[in-house]
């Protein structure tokens, strides 16, 4: 089985693009704007994008919100985005 994923950069790119960094030394960007146009809890990460954090141990990353709830990605979801892209891009 793969190792779990961790992450050790997370960047805010314009058009709420996310760039990922893994412990493995994979690379990737993350779609996040069909999310944010829904709205809802998304729109912790519209009011403000930079504020994206590293969650515990790089297991995820995540926007605290206004009221203090926070959206969260896991890591093994994000991984499965960036690979997704990579694989119809090419």
């Amino acid at each position: 089985g793969r190792s779990m994923q961790r992450i050790t950069l997370a960047e805010m790119l314009p058009g709420y693009r996310l760039r990922l960094r893994f412990a493995d030394g994979a690379e990737g960007v993350a779609d996040l704007a069909p999310l944010v146009a829904r709205g809802g809890v998304y729109a912790a990460i519209a009011a403000a994008p930079d504020a994206v954090r590293i969650g515990p141990r790089g297991r995820s990353v995540e926007w605290p919100g206004p009221e203090g709830e926070a959206v969260d990605f896991c890591a093994d979801a994000l991984r499965l985005e960036i690979e997704a892209r990579r694989a119809a891009a090419e």
